[in-house]
């Protein structure tokens, strides 16, 4: 099966596991939980970002 969204890597939110090469993980989910912490992580467009700067931008109030 391809993947839904080709070339985009994948990073836990809570960790910064790599998500991608974790057992289980396929971007047709819609959520992946990491095998390094548990957390539950939202695989969906609207998680993707241009950089680790414009993520954190978009997820700390400063």
């Amino acid at each position: 099966m391809s993947e839904r969204f080709p070339n985009i890597d994948w990073w836990c939110d809570r960790c910064g596991a790599y998500l991608n090469d974790q057992v289980g993980f396929d971007d047709h989910n819609y959520t992946h939980k990491c095998t390094n912490c548990g957390h539950k992580n939202s695989i969906s467009r609207d998680n993707i970002y241009e950089s680790h700067e414009d993520y954190w931008n978009a997820n700390n109030d400063e």
